[in-house]
């Protein structure tokens, strides 16, 4: 069985370096896939200083070498094929010169690793810190028969006992679709003492696993979105080739914003609402699409009178200018 663990990152070496630490302190054979996302040269020395640990000097402490940690190794991700030894537990990074995005980022690896043939692919964003038995439990809940992908409980990092993730059902209507669309950013659930392993509709793709061979069939992630709600839809088409699932027994730690925060407001808001209205185009029913276009419409002329923050008034505006015009010609 060989597994790969990617992550994406773009000028935040702290929270990735956070990330890595958290990785290798798991037991078990996989490789760690870095994709930079066209950060600075300097974002890169401190990752790279801290790997083969050296001293960062930001940091208030220095790492030690982790165990079995392996060797950091940069690769072309265009390549078919590359030597890889086993139970190495490399890190591999490939450094991209722009910010392509993040769904477009992301399958570069995916494409790499299909073709390398590994059976297990795990998705851990770079603002996740995990636990040490993650690798292990949630291995365990993907060979279960019938499971495409799974994702953890996922746990707020800074708000003690907050649940972010553990699951939810679809229900295609408008009050729903707003509610689970995360339209408001959040997912919060009252219920704590869920601890079993539930079917979803949607595996939160910011930390989890795909068998390799179906997120294949799937067609990957949607390159129309650039980062957002890229997850709900690869989730509907994952469901074709088996089921989702999550497993609450197994939980994670996400800083919840932390890594977004460093594009601006203005890149934050115009990709995230572009992003649900074609969330809502693609597996959204056609009455999704007249009250959920409404909605967009309406929060737009709200925003344009009301919203005293320029950045996520134009951000907001623009996406909606762009996503209406660009389908008016189709």
């Amino acid at each position: 069985m060989t597994s790969a663990i990617v992550i994406l990152n773009w000028n935040d070496w702290k929270n990735t370096v956070d990330c890595l630490e958290s990785i290798y302190q798991n037991e078990g054979n996989f490789d760690v896939f870095l994709i930079d996302n066209g950060s600075s040269l300097n974002n890169l020395l401190k990752i790279s200083n801290w790997y083969k640990g050296n001293l960062i000097s930001d940091r208030k402490f220095i790492k030690p070498r982790l165990k079995n940690q392996g060797e950091l190794k940069f690769i072309n991700l265009k390549d078919n094929i590359f030597n890889r030894k086993k139970n190495t537990r490399n890190l591999y990074l490939f450094r991209n010169k722009t910010n392509l995005g993040l769904t477009a980022g992301l399958n570069q690896a995916y494409k790499f690793l299909i073709r390398n043939k590994y059976e297990y692919i795990l998705r851990i964003d770079n603002d996740f810190v995990i636990t040490r038995d993650y690798f292990k439990k949630i291995i365990n809940t993907i060979k279960i028969s019938g499971v495409a992908s799974a994702s953890p409980k996922i746990m707020h990092a800074y708000i003690k006992k907050s649940v972010w993730f553990q699951g939810f059902k679809m229900n295609w209507t408008y009050l729903k679709f707003q509610r689970t669309m995360n339209l408001k950013k959040k997912r919060y659930f009252d219920n704590l003492s869920l601890n079993k392993l539930v079917s979803t509709d949607a595996i939160s793709g910011c930390c989890s696993i795909y068998r390799t061979s179906i997120l294949k069939k799937s067609g990957l992630g949607d390159e129309d979105f650039f980062y957002g709600p890229e997850d709900i839809e690869l989730s509907y088409r994952l469901k074709k080739y088996g089921k989702l699932v999550c497993n609450q027994k197994i939980k994670t730690f996400h800083k919840i914003g932390r890594s977004s925060h460093i594009a601006k407001k203005f890149e934050r808001t115009y990709e995230t609402t572009y992003g649900f209205l074609i969330l809502i185009k693609k597996i959204g029913k056609f009455s999704d699409k007249i009250f959920g276009y409404s909605f967009f419409i309406l929060r737009g002329f709200f925003y344009l009178f009301f919203e005293k923050n320029n950045e996520k008034k134009n951000g907001y505006n623009k996406a909606l200018i762009k996503f209406f015009i660009k389908n008016a010609k189709k």
